[in-house]
């Protein structure tokens, strides 16, 4: 099975599929699992976008999102590198390993069972690199009997039964421009910035992502103004209201003859998931694979958060590095790949006498 992940993970990396671009993933997972005697459905999300799903009439279901982040600078994104036991490329683990350990366990499963159903339902979603997550805030309208969700993301072999919220939100500060060699003379929009980032990271008590800056030309003058996407964590107990309260009262007290404006992006708050009936059994099946099955927090947004909101028991797990997702570094290990094959065929042995 070693050389089979690793071929299709390759196959899966040189296949882009960038969020509102699915298309070509979604038809070469159906033409694998359809050749291994599981036919997929697909789901119409919006117009050329579906989902893909399997039901199994099993109350467990594997999620998992077929879209990526764009290549941003990873030269040669799409033309997978096996390096030093690690395979690189786009989505590598954010996750299309998780897919093709995954294809590759239903298909040895198939394979040694070729008259048994699959025990476990599946899906294939697409948007979750977007914040609009269409694909699984959708998806519980086409399941039946299902209760409990895994979901799958890079957690380092974690069992993630909770998940950080966070606060996203643009600011844009305009000022008075004047000449580069008068610079003195007026207020610089990005010194402000900078100025109310240490002010917000001062009154939250947390550090705070800046996403995006942009400021200014290459005319000598200084520029009119500083637009910026910022992010933090929302920790556990915490009340959204109350932060955005506290960015509002920051914004208010800065120093500044320049305007300031600022609009919430996104907004989630930290969730603990229902795991009743889901994680011992997780917990049992990682055990066998690791020695001991270990719990965490996910740091990032993910499709849990949709199935949460909809009832179900969830789950957030994978191998896979999520620091180096979404960058040039994105890359899984074969040994993960193999004992994530493993995980999903012990699973699958669990489901059978559940």
């Amino acid at each position: 099975m070693r050389e089979k992940v690793k071929e299709t993970l390759k196959e899966l990396i040189a296949i882009p599929s960038v969020s509102g671009k699915e298309r070509a993933v979604l038809e070469y997972i159906e033409r694998r699992l359809h050749a291994a005697g599981v036919p997929l459905r697909k789901q119409e999300i919006e117009e050329d976008r579906y989902n893909l799903f399997y039901d199994s009439g099993s109350e467990f279901l594997i999620s998992v999102h077929v879209d990526t982040v764009p290549p941003d600078g990873f030269k040669n994104a799409y033309k997978p590198v096996e390096k030093d036991g690690r395979i690189y490329g786009r989505g590598a683990s954010d996750v299309k390993g998780a897919i093709a350990s995954l294809i590759t366990a239903v298909e040895e499963y198939k394979k040694q069972n070729p008259d048994k159903e699959l025990p476990v339902s599946l899906a294939f979603v697409v948007d979750e690199e977007q914040n609009t997550a269409l694909g699984s805030e959708k998806l519980p309208e086409v399941l039946n009997g299902v209760k409990y969700i895994l979901v799958l993301e890079p957690t380092y072999g974690l069992l993630c039964t909770k998940q950080f919220g966070a606060l996203e939100f643009s600011v844009k500060i305009k000022c008075k421009s004047a000449h580069g060699a008068e610079y003195e003379k007026v207020e610089n929009p990005t010194k402000v910035f900078i100025n109310l980032l240490n002010k917000l990271e001062e009154a939250l008590r947390r550090e705070v992502n800046v996403i995006m800056i942009r400021s200014g030309t290459k005319i000598y003058k200084v520029p009119r103004s500083c637009e910026a996407l910022l992010e933090f964590k929302v920790f556990e107990g915490e009340d959204l209201g109350e932060l955005k309260k506290k960015v509002e009262s920051v914004l208010k007290e800065i120093n500044t003859e320049c305007s300031i404006e600022w609009n919430v992006e996104d907004e989630e708050a930290f969730q603990s998931f229902k795991t009743d009936g889901l994680l011992p059994l997780l917990e049992e099946v990682l055990t066998e694979i690791e020695g001991e099955a270990k719990k965490g927090i996910m740091p990032s947004w993910t499709d849990a958060s949709n199935y949460h909101k909809a009832g179900y028991h969830c789950v957030v797990f994978g191998y896979g590095s999520l620091i180096d997702s979404h960058t040039d570094r994105e890359s899984i290990s074969v040994e993960e790949l193999e004992k994530f094959t493993k995980f999903f065929l012990k699973l699958f042995q669990k489901l059978e006498g559940a």
